[in-house]
């Protein structure tokens, strides 16, 4: 067969490529059909005046991507191949069922998050104060202190970090991260350190250990929005026990656990997302008797340990851990960067030696890169500096956010939550009767975005509550915001009382 190919020995594209490209058009086209014969390389090398080599090599190539079929001794021949997906084409109708085959805890984290995307997309404006985040504000990353220590970390073991690494992870983190419970009071060796892919990896390789599909897990109602969700996705049984303002109902506990055995109970006893508070030292202390003497792992979530700007100092409840009865989960994410996604499990040797086998099953090892630059931001001084200042910031915009609160001269059915540290405050409404999805729409009418209360109990909530977060808002940005709020619940509490 005749084939016309023109080629350019000026041009930056190989001869063989030239060849090779050309040859598929004619394919991709129609004018070379399935079934016919391409001259042999010795052919059109010879008609071109070039080496039977350059010809080859095209050859290989067509015949590597699909396009031809070749037998020694015989011609290359077209071949019928499946058409290339790609983007200027329209797409075909697909033939896989995605809902039908996801597991009921995938459709449900699914149209969760849908729901959620789409409830907060319809509230989009410039002029809104957004009291949902609760990541640090990312204008007060150090990043150029962070950027120093990567390339250090680069510079000084190089190729060591960019290989698997250590499944309990990079050793000298995890002993500057025992040294660093020392300060909270909390004795633990580097052995007993496991680092995770964040406080949510640690979560999840706890259900892998703990739990199977039906199991029992107390926890806090409301508690952390996601752990809900992992929970659900591992579908095991989650039993509620009700959170005020003084912690978790430990009577309702006890009585739980006289009657079944929970794999673990699940606390967030400093700066509780949602609600803010901390739990006294009396508290934590009964808390902990109820687990030793029912023998149930007791899981304490210190996510924003390091949080703390006013009052007395109370101990982490894995302190007074003598038993190995505590889990501690720990992270760097809402103090420092939260792309990093490193975490730590602080917990009985046997337990992070389980905990690891897991998770050399997942992820091989962590991001030992990361783990090592944040080795040495935290070893210069550089994690101290910037907790300091996180201190003086969040302090001052906790203030703000406290103050205004009183002076908003709220309705006298809203209660709401005054914290010691950490970002969040717990917002409820008494008396009054409707859907989460109402009362956002409401606040985002009147310019405010809060994270809707439900979001935070596995069961439908017998009070109706909200949660507002200072962490990404500047002072004013919080002065305005709870002003429209303060606004937003008196037109809502009037709205009420004028229905019959």
């Amino acid at each position: 067969m005749t084939l016309l190919i023109k080629l350019n020995p000026k041009a930056n594209i190989p001869i063989y490529r030239q060849i090779m490209d050309q040859i598929i058009g004619l394919i991709d086209t129609g004018a070379l059909k399935p079934g016919a014969h391409l001259p042999s390389t010795r052919d059109l090398a010879h008609k071109l005046g070039l080496n039977r080599s350059t010809v080859y090599r095209a050859y290989q190539e067509l015949w590597a991507l699909g396009y031809v079929e070749s037998q020694p001794g015989s011609y290359s021949t077209v071949r019928k191949r499946t058409r290339i997906v790609s983007g200027d084409l329209p797409r075909e109708d697909g033939v896989m069922d995605w809902h039908q085959k996801s597991t009921p805890g995938g459709r449900a984290l699914y149209e969760s998050l849908a729901a959620e995307t789409t409830l907060i997309r319809s509230a989009s404006g410039s002029d809104l104060v957004n009291f949902m985040p609760l990541s640090p504000d990312n204008r007060l990353f150090p990043l150029d202190d962070f950027r120093k220590c990567m390339n250090q970390a680069l510079h000084e073991e190089g190729t060591d970090l960019l290989q698997y690494g250590d499944v309990l992870g990079y050793g000298p983190l995890r002993a500057f991260i025992a040294e660093r419970m020392q300060q909270h009071s909390v004795s633990v060796s580097t052995d007993e350190i496991l680092i995770t892919t964040g406080a949510q990896g640690a979560i999840e390789l706890l259900l892998h250990l703990l739990t199977e599909p039906g199991a029992d897990v107390a926890l806090g109602a409301p508690t952390y929005s996601r752990a809900i969700a992992l929970f659900r996705l591992f579908k095991v049984n989650m039993v509620e026990v009700p959170v005020g303002h003084d912690g978790m109902d430990l009577d309702m506990l006890e009585g739980l656990l006289q009657k079944t055995r929970p794999r673990f109970v699940y606390t967030i006893p400093n700066f509780h997302n949602p609600m803010g508070i901390t739990t006294e030292q009396a508290h934590r202390e009964r808390l902990l008797e109820i687990c030793e003497a029912s023998r149930v792992p007791l899981v304490e979530d210190g996510f924003e340990e390091e949080m703390k700007y006013f009052g007395k100092t109370v101990l982490p409840i894995k302190s007074m851990d003598h038993r190995g009865v505590v889990i501690y989960l720990g992270t760097f994410s809402k103090v420092l960067f939260p792309g990093l996604r490193i975490g730590w499990v602080a917990a009985d040797r046997g337990c992070i030696e389980r905990l690891a086998a897991i998770q050399q099953a997942q992820i091989l090892s962590g991001n030992l890169l990361g783990q090592a630059a944040l080795t040495r931001f935290c070893r210069s001084g550089r994690y101290d500096m910037h907790i300091k200042r996180m201190h003086r910031i969040y302090r001052k915009r906790m203030q703000v956010a406290l103050k205004a609160m009183k002076e908003a001269y709220l309705p006298n059915q809203v209660l709401w939550t005054r914290p010691a540290g950490g970002y969040t405050l717990w917002i409820e409404l008494n008396g009054l009767d409707m859907e989460d999805e109402t009362l956002f729409r409401f606040m985002a009418d009147r310019g405010i975005l809060i994270s809707p209360g439900s979001h935070h109990f596995c069961n439908p909530p017998d009070r109706l509550g909200f949660r507002i977060s200072i962490a990404h808002l500047e002072e004013t940005d919080i002065q305005e915001g709870i002003s429209r709020l303060g606004m937003a619940l008196w037109d809502l509490y009037e709205n009420a009382r004028r229905r019959p």
